[in-house]
């Protein structure tokens, strides 16, 4: 069962596009940054699944889609999957 909620589609670059994962429910979910699966729902019945990249911002995440996944300043109802969870890559550090 896909955890859903409605967010505000926004620039984040030329690239990618992205919204705000709602403080409630990250905490009562318990989602970490990483790679899951999911999708959107636009307001006018589009769904569209893709993977969605949580970045942490402040005391929440950032989801980031990419660019041809949906409109710039609309609504819509993102839903993820949280078994999907793959941990963010973390670069190697060379000593």
């Amino acid at each position: 069962m896909p955890i859903r909620f409605i967010a505000r589609l926004s620039n984040i670059d030329k690239n990618n596009i992205g919204f705000y994962v709602p403080k409630y429910v990250k905490e009562f979910y318990g989602l970490k940054p990483g790679l899951y699966k999911g999708g959107i729902s636009s307001t006018h019945g589009e769904v569209t699944s893709s993977s969605i990249k949580l970045k942490k911002y402040k005391k929440t995440l950032t989801g980031v889609l990419k660019k041809n996944i949906g409109e710039p300043g609309k609504i819509s109802e993102v839903w993820i999957y949280r078994d999907t969870w793959t941990p963010p890559k973390t670069p190697v550090k060379k000593p």
